[in-house]
Order: C-alpha cells, then structure tokens, then sequence
C-alpha cells in the first residue's frame, strides 16, 4: 500500500504515520523501518529500498519525509537534476506486495495537477490534515490547557496564546509546555513574555508602526526580532507585500468600492481591510512605490553583499520617517 500525509500540522502527520505504522507493522524495528528526507536522497534510492526484500521479515515500511517535489511551487533543491521521477511512477502503478511507502509533505501547500498526486489518489490513500477553523482552534486551546492540563489560566491569557499561536498545535504545545514550567497561573503577561508573537503579525505591526510614522517602535520591534533570529531579507519580503497589499487596496477604494467590496475581490479578511484603508488615507501611491523601490534595492544590495544586511534594513526604518 502507498500513503501521501500532507498539512501543516506535525503532531497530527506523526499521529497518522504511527496509527499506520500500527496496523500495518506492528512488530517495527530498524530491519523492517526505514526513513529517508525526501529533500536530502534521491527519490530512486528510495524507491529501489523499497523494492528490496526485507531480512527475516514478510513486511516491511519506507517513509519518505519532506516530499518537496509535490509542493506548490516546487522549491529549488540541488538534488532535483538527478530525480528519476518515472521510478516513483512505476512503483506507484505496480507497487511491492512486501513493501508500504509513506510520502510525507509538511505543507498544505501542494500541487494537486501533478501526475504524480493524481496517481496517488487513484491508487493509494491520501491523508490531508486540515488546519483548524477559528472557532476549533479557540476551544481546542481552551479544552487542552484547562481539562488535558488541568492549568490556570485566566481568560485574556487563554486569548493571547490562542493568538499568538494561530492554529499551529506544534507552537502550540511548545509554548504551553514552556508557561506550564514557568508559572502555576498564567497570567496574560506571562504570555506576552514567553511566547513569540507570530511572524506575520509581527511584520504586520511593523508595517503599521512605519506607515503611522512610529519609528522609534519599529526600531524596537526590529531589534527584537533580531534577537528572535529573524533576518532582515525575511521582513524585507513580508514588509514588500504588505506595501503591494496596500497599494491594491488604494486603488481599488479611489475606484470607489466599499471595503467588504475589497475584501471580496482581494479574497481578504474584511477586518483586515478596514484595517489598511486607515493606512490608504495617511500614505501617498507616491509614498508606497518609493518604498517598495527601497527595499527592492535594499534586497539586492544586501544578496549581493554590498551592505551589511542588519544596518541596511536598520538604515531602512530610520529613513522611512522622511518620506
């Protein structure tokens, strides 16, 4: 039998592969095991493994992490010149009596028109694990932190990590072990100390901060991130599509669309838009092209290693108040 398991949620994939590993190999060891990462060995050295008898066993189960040849768009990888894609076919097609493979891809993000997707579906099982809605996400927070963990929490608290969090169970539970350690009642600042803002929020926060001229707090946040590890090409990218975001937005409010209308045309949250257009009011079309010319040129400066890419993006901020 032939498995894919793909989603964003890695306890969940390790759930799935154990509850086949289960049935389908209950007597698991490292003769009748194997795991390779997808993203590191070569599909057919794979795939032959698979093909080969297991010693002393009847059975035996390959997995396959990080299939980065079923994303969308296919991330570059020096390996992906000498895949021989034709051999995964095949065993697809005609796969071994004595052999299971596992393909695992730790993304939703996949392409679902490749060949090789649509012939699993046909011959295999697929398992898609689903980000949880909103309203899943707030009473699985709630449920695990107070009946799995039996913790005190106070509400604002429970409301922040379920924010700060946002649906990822891995975040999630890291977080939750490190409070759990850190204090016998968590409190919403204990939060806010211990547990990292997400990325995109972040760079949201900062987008605002410049736009609403608040330099000296973008500078903080920045310096921040840096201790988080966050690099400056990274904000560059997230801060050039909240520019481009919003240069959408402008033009279609001067075109005279209401905001839900701008949500629905841009597929975007209408909170989210409500939200930007306060920003359409305070930056010029002018303003906006300029800086996303700016951080093009920062972008390339700092790959090309022209400027040091912490005080080029630090330099970036600070001049931003002239605009």
């Amino acid at each position: 039998m032939i498995y894919l398991i793909y989603g964003n949620q890695a306890p969940i994939i390790k759930k799935r592969l154990n509850a086949i590993l289960k049935e389908r190999l209950p007597d698991k060891d490292e003769m009748n095991f194997v795991r390779y990462d997808g993203s590191l060995t070569l599909i057919q050295e794979c795939i032959s493994d698979a093909n080969s008898l297991p010693l002393g066993y009847q059975h035996k189960v390959v997995v396959i992490d990080s299939c980065y040849f079923l994303l969308k768009p296919k991330p570059r990888n020096k390996i992906e010149s000498n895949q021989k894609y034709d051999v995964l076919i095949k065993f697809i097609e005609k796969p071994s009596e004595e052999c299971d493979l596992v393909l695992i891809v730790p993304s939703s993000s996949i392409d679902k028109t490749s060949d090789i997707f649509r012939l699993l579906q046909q011959k295999g099982k697929t398992f898609e694990i689903i980000d949880p809605t909103a309203d899943q996400w707030n009473s699985y927070v709630s449920q695990y932190c107070r009946e799995s963990k039996k913790m005190k929490i106070d509400n604002d608290a429970l409301y922040e990590l379920s924010q700060r969090t946002s649906g990822d169970i891995s975040l999630f539970q890291n977080s939750v072990a490190i409070l759990d350690l850190y204090t016998d009642h968590i409190t919403y600042d204990d939060v806010v100390k211990m547990v990292t803002r997400p990325l995109e929020d972040n760079a949201f926060l900062l987008f605002n901060y410049l736009v609403q001229k608040k330099i000296s707090k973008a500078l903080g946040l920045y310096r921040d991130l840096q201790v988080a590890m966050v690099e400056p090409v990274t904000l560059i990218g997230m801060l050039a599509n909240q520019f481009r975001l919003l240069n959408q937005i402008s033009f279609l409010f001067n075109k005279g669309l209401e905001s839900n209308a701008i949500a629905t045309e841009l597929h975007l949250n209408p909170i989210r838009v409500q939200i930007m257009l306060r920003s359409v009011r305070s930056v010029t079309s002018k303003v906006i092209c300029r800086t996303l010319n700016d951080l093009f040129n920062l972008d390339l400066q700092i790959k090309s290693g022209q400027v040091d890419r912490y005080y080029g993006f630090e330099l970036f901020l600070i001049n931003f108040q002239s605009y």
